[in-house]
């Protein structure tokens, strides 16, 4: 008895080439939504590292201009000259009341080519000596931006001065991640903050 193979049913040419174009289109479909959730969490892994980062940065500024002097005395040697209380400098310069030590922020750059915010605190820091500064930003931060406004221009409590402003530091930063693919939103912040010693003991 002959067996006839002829009625069995078996996939096209067409059937086959329809299956693998929808096969292709759920693989690329995935694939796109995969790439956006990645890009997604590095945009938002991004944004809450310069966010981390500019907190900390602020609020040590900050903490260091109360607990400490603007450095009038050393405006115009080792750190930028005050030409007026609206004009913008790069370093700001205090005096540890207690200890009489220095403390000089400014922007600095690394090997790779990131700007990074650079502090030193020692008995005499010397703006142009790059030794005595560390970088304080993380490795995926770029400080775009540093400036430090000081008001008055001058020292109010030195004799013969007519300014009666009591100091204030006004600081500018501008912070970038590098973890973004797309291009990066950058963080802006501002504060002003008094020194809190009115008085040169």
């Amino acid at each position: 008895m002959k067996k006839n193979f002829n009625n069995k049913e078996s996939f096209t040419l067409i059937e086959l080439m329809v299956s693998l174009s929808i096969l292709v289109l759920v693989i690329l479909a995935a694939m796109a939504i995969y790439l956006r959730v990645i890009g997604t969490r590095s945009k938002t892994l991004g944004q809450l590292n310069i966010q981390e980062d500019g907190q900390f940065l602020m609020t040590l500024i900050s903490k260091d201009i109360r607990s400490s002097q603007i450095d009038y005395d050393n405006y115009g040697n080792d750190c930028d000259a005050i030409e007026g209380a609206s004009t913008a400098i790069n370093n700001l310069c205090l005096k540890r009341i207690s200890s009489g030590e220095e403390i000089v922020y400014k922007k600095g750059t690394t090997n790779e080519g990131i700007d990074v915010l650079e502090r030193c605190q020692a008995p005499d820091c010397d703006s142009n000596d790059d030794s005595d500064f560390k970088a304080i930003t993380m490795t995926q931060i770029n400080v775009s931006r540093l400036n430090f406004y000081i008001r008055p221009a001058s020292d109010p409590f030195e004799a013969g001065s007519v300014d009666y402003v009591h100091p204030r530091a006004t600081i500018v930063l501008r912070l970038e991640s590098l973890v973004e693919k797309d291009p990066p939103s950058p963080l802006l912040l501002q504060q002003t903050v008094p020194q809190r010693y009115g008085f040169r003991r």
